[in-house]
């Protein structure tokens, strides 16, 4: 791609989205697993043992409002998986 097409993309130059990695006890065993989130606009995808694990959704300021759009994780999972995401400072939360 040249210099003229990347003009014609549409990035929010105020705006960064970079990923980061995330430190999760599944379990409350103390036993940590390091997860990479990509966030992308309002969603995040986290990636676990290089293998997608859900895309979340974050529809309110409270922990409870974590929401999976794709994955098969229970409730627990994910409001701990949202919780250590909010616990980045992520942007946009």
């Amino acid at each position: 791609m040249n210099e003229d097409n990347l003009d014609d993309l549409d990035f929010d130059a105020g705006k960064s989205e970079e990923s980061f990695k995330i430190e999760v006890d599944f379990y409350d065993t103390g036993d940590y697993s390091t997860m990479l989130v990509i966030p992308c606009n309002d969603t995040y995808i986290v990636v676990a043992n290089d293998e997608h694990l859900c895309t979340l959704v974050h529809s309110c300021k409270e922990v409870e409002c974590w929401e999976q759009q794709d994955g098969m994780l229970d409730d627990e999972l994910v409001e701990r998986i949202g919780a250590a995401i909010q616990g980045t400072g992520a942007e946009g939360i």
